[in-house]
């Protein structure tokens, strides 16, 4: 019998009424009018004026959230996209103006120089770079950019194919992919590439539009290129793009030789003559790990789970389902992906994914899970700068959760044969990710930084990517196919320039999992969950230090690491 759990109840509002209706313009300008004239007359009124303007922004924000969440779940019918884009426009756009003036308020006041320096430093640096980075005339520009952005989501849901007279989501196709008989693999690889092949010019098309949407913001900032601006705009304080392109090439000289290997092991166990793209997710053995049978089992498994590393994130995960806060399963009319959205007016977060039935699907739920339990961490800090943690943070919380729940898998995976597979797909799946992960983000370095290049001339880049970072797979006879596999990456579209932070936040979760390893479970999670419980009150570095890690992506930490999957992979084996 499953474990009744309590629901999730709204954090009531301190200073703003339950019945402000923020859908109106003009109730939230009159809330935003208020907080401009608000006298400010001490370090204590200043501290008090920032988390009123925390409070509005949490109660917008939840409201977008909702109407993003009901969009991605429904993203076949227009209404709730039209819903979503009227509120951004209409009400999140409108407040930017405002919000600037507030940054501004804080920063001129007087009583910021008596702030402790120890506990606001880093708010003040926050502030200083949004006020650096704020134009007006870039709002309009940004709400016509997140307009298209959505487009790729409801493009994408609508693309299915016919396979064995039966209508496929291209999510729906990959348990075929692991398929035994090497035709079935290859037939419905096909049919996934030639749908996006059908729909490329679509694609490249409305990518070009926001392209230079983006570009004219960068432009209207003060910058020469749109890379340099995000990387502002992300607050990556701690490294520089430089840094980012010594990653790459860390990834290129000490990953991409381990994976080889495991390209040719492919090639021998499967006695084929060559790797093709639709070899690479048979598993070896011939067997398919299936998780679980039902979408109530695989939920119900990973509460267990969670409450094995810690009673509490158990518990947390629970009262989401009791609250419908999850939707998991893979359906028709489903954006792609999978994200943990915060809800920050009630404290807890939503989670949204496409689960088919694939071992894939615990890791995603999992990951998930660890940004859910950064949200319920962060719920009570009561300044929004600080609750709102950059990508490399908000990562290392996810995937790192990967890592410590590993070990706990057997509740998914009675067979011990299946629990050492899972354990050592994810090692391998680990480095494996990192060389797209580093196509991906170099791809767009090249992208914006060479903003006059025509389609076919991005095709051409992108294919020398695939080759600088080839694992060994033959792609030979099907370019027309592997110039469009950017395509399917959503953060490209979406969300521009994030995706490195997954690569820095595997190299973090590698090293809780090694530090899980070699100092234990107990010290092990006493980081983490300190370093959750920080949000963003210092800087990228010093909150891996708090995991207990160092922030580094260097070949040398990157060479360290990869010895490290070596040795469990061989403790496993």
């Amino acid at each position: 019998m499953d474990k009744i759990y309590k629901k999730i109840i709204k954090l009531p509002r301190k200073f703003f009424s339950e019945n402000l209706d923020i859908t109106n313009w003009k109730n939230v300008e009159k809330e935003l009018k208020k907080l401009e004239s608000e006298s400010i007359n001490s370090v204590d009124d200043l501290i008090l004026f920032l988390e009123k303007v925390s409070e509005l922004s949490n109660i917008t924000g939840e409201e977008s959230a909702q109407r993003y969440i009901k969009m991605t779940r429904f993203a076949n019918e227009e209404k709730y996209a039209n819903q979503y884009n009227d509120f951004y426009k209409n009400i999140v756009a409108k407040c930017q103006p405002y919000y600037f003036k507030f940054d501004k308020k804080f920063y001129d006041s007087p009583f910021r120089q008596k702030l402790d320096s120890k506990k606001y430093a880093h708010l003040n640096k926050i502030i200083a770079n949004s006020i650096e980075l704020y134009r007006e005339e870039n709002i309009p520009l940004q709400v016509k950019e997140r307009e298209l952005a959505n487009k790729y989501g409801a493009l994408f849901s609508k693309l299915t194919v016919i396979y064995k007279g039966e209508e496929k989501t291209l999510s729906q196709l990959a348990p075929l992919m692991k398929d035994k008989d090497r035709a079935i693999r290859e037939e419905v690889w096909k049919l996934k590439m030639g749908k996006m092949a059908e729909k490329k010019v679509e694609f490249n098309a409305l990518f070009d539009e926001m392209k230079e949407l983006r570009i004219q913001q960068a432009k209207n900032a003060g910058f020469n290129n749109y890379r340099d601006y995000m990387h502002q705009s992300m607050g990556r304080f701690s490294y520089t793009p430089n840094d980012v392109m010594k990653f790459h090439d860390a990834v290129e000289k000490d990953v991409i030789p381990f994976l080889k290997k495991l390209t040719e092991k492919r090639k021998k166990v499967l006695n084929l003559d060559s790797v093709k793209p639709w070899d690479t997710s048979i598993d070896l053995d011939g067997k398919i790990l299936k998780p679980f049978k039902t979408i109530d089992e695989f939920l119900n498994k990973g509460i267990e789970i969670l409450h094995e590393i810690k009673p509490k994130f158990g518990e947390n995960l629970g009262r989401m389902k009791a609250s419908d806060l999850l939707d998991l399963e893979n359906r028709k009319g489903k954006a792609p992906g999978g994200y943990n959205y915060p809800l920050m007016e009630t404290g807890a977060p939503f989670i949204f994914m496409n689960a088919v039935g694939l071992h894939g699907d615990v890791v995603t739920l999992l990951h998930e899970a660890g940004h859910a339990m950064h949200t319920f961490a962060t719920k009570n800090i009561n300044l929004g700068w600080y609750q709102d943690t950059p990508s490399e943070v908000a990562e290392l919380a996810s995937m790192g959760m990967e890592f410590i729940s590993m070990d706990y898998w057997d509740k998914y995976y009675a067979d011990e044969g299946d629990f050492k597979k899972a354990k050592r797909d994810q090692l391998e799946g680990a480095l494996s990710f990192l060389p797209w992960c580093m196509i991906v983000d170099n791809f767009q370095h090249w992208i914006y930084l060479n903003p006059e290049h025509t389609v076919a001339e991005r095709d051409d880049y992108f294919i020398q990517l695939l080759k600088r970072f080839s694992t060994g797979v033959d792609w030979s006879n099907f370019a027309e196919y592997e110039k469009n596999i950017w395509l399917f990456q959503l953060h490209i579209f979406e969300i521009p320039f994030y995706y490195i932070e997954y690569g820095i936040s595997q190299l973090g979760a590698l090293s809780i999992y090694k530090n899980y390893k070699k100092i234990g479970k107990e010290e092990t999670l006493s980081n983490y969950e300190n370093f959750l419980e920080l949000g963003y009150k210092v800087p990228v570095d010093k909150l891996y230090e708090a995991a207990g890690i160092k922030f580094d992506f260097s070949s040398k930490y990157v060479c360290e690491l990869v010895k490290f999957v070596e040795a469990e992979l061989a403790k496993i084996d």
